[in-house]
């Protein structure tokens, strides 16, 4: 009877305490998460589930004796970010396919905030050769909050995949999709102030909203605000979102017709971010933290022509001219900028980078 290992090298870029459901029927052969606990806060324990969805089960790469596996193995690889949670277990779920014993090891390097925890279990042979078509579980992680945060939970194949039994060399598995998620550790709510001045300001959410309605976010100006726009980087054009939402990882222009004071509630702070910018202009927000330009955005470094703010006018950093001509040095919470790449590319940074 033939058989195939499963290796799950599970890297969570988060930990993650939102509730994240994928569809199970999304594409062939679909990998995702499901039935999270829950949210928690730092200290507190969550679980999420790793199921696999096979809609194509006939498999192309041929153990020695020339017999294709029908979907025989996995090789899956996710990031997390110990700073904010950590995975502390890998157990099987009840009714599981997988045959043989699980073996766990959970490792990091402690100047960094990657962190992996791999399960790696054998799996049941079946007809003809691994699993037919059908929804089976895989695995259950225990997860543990350590800091308020919030991070993409992103499945990375960089990896080459574990065999056993074939001749196979880590290429791509065929026909597969994997779904990502967002997920949460939860703190005390906090409140964010800013004094907006008549006319256009530039800002940005350094807090995720508890509501995050334009109406609720910009409840305390009710009354004195009369538009909100973000930029649509991809068709260049301004959006209105008045009546729409508002998030953090974004530049909103408000125009305020009278100054005033703008608060708003939410949790966790955003203290980390990964936002892909367009050739060309890119209207972007901030993290709940200030930094200074220089030696915080070497993710495009070389990149980017320069970053502008707004201030009753623009104002300029050029990253390859004398300090003396920019105007400014510092990206500041609540602030919303302009970044003019010379490319696609991901602006990545952290607070505590």
């Amino acid at each position: 009877m033939n058989r195939r290992i499963i290796v799950l090298g599970i890297e969570i870029a988060l930990v993650i305490l939102t509730v994240f459901t994928a569809s199970a029927m999304a594409g062939p052969n679909t990998v995702f998460f499901t039935n999270y606990s829950g949210d928690t806060s730092p200290g507190g324990t969550s679980y999420v589930e790793l199921w696999v969805n096979v809609t194509d089960p006939h498999g192309d790469i041929p153990d020695l004796e020339g017999n294709f596996y029908a979907f025989g193995a996995l090789d899956i690889n996710v990031t997390f970010d110990s700073s904010i949670g950590d995975i502390t277990a890998c157990n099987p779920i009840p009714g599981h396919p997988w045959d043989g014993s699980w073996m766990k090891s959970h490792w990091g390097d402690s100047w960094v905030t990657t962190v992996s925890y791999d399960c790696w279990v054998h799996m049941a042979s079946g007809p003809p050769y691994g699993l037919g078509p059908g929804v089976y579980p895989i695995a259950n992680y225990t997860i543990e909050g350590n800091n308020p945060g919030i991070m993409d939970l992103a499945f990375d194949h960089e990896l080459p995949r574990y065999c056993a039994m074939t001749d196979c060399t880590g290429e791509p598995y065929p026909n597969q999709t994997w779904e990502d998620g967002t997920f949460t550790c939860t703190g005390s709510a906090e409140i964010f102030t800013k004094k907006l001045v008549l006319g256009w300001n530039l800002i940005s959410l350094p807090l995720v909203p508890t509501n995050n309605d334009t109406s609720a976010v910009l409840s305390t100006m009710s009354g004195n605000y009369s538009a909100v726009y973000r930029y649509n980087a991809e068709t260049k054009e301004f959006e209105d979102v008045t009546t729409g939402t508002m998030d953090p990882g974004i530049g909103y222009f408000v125009n305020v017709t009278t100054t005033c004071t703008w608060s708003y509630e939410g949790t966790p702070p955003y203290t980390s971010m990964s936002i892909d910018l367009k050739q060309g202009l890119n209207m972007i927000g901030w993290l709940n933290c200030s930094k200074q330009i220089s030696g915080n955005l070497t993710s495009i470094a070389g990149k980017y022509n320069y970053n502008a703010r707004w201030n009753a006018g623009y104002e300029v950093y050029e990253p390859h001219a004398p300090e003396i001509f920019n105007d400014f040095e510092m990206m500041d919470r609540g602030n919303g900028y302009w970044i003019a790449a010379k490319e696609d590319c991901t602006l990545t940074v952290s607070c505590s980078g």
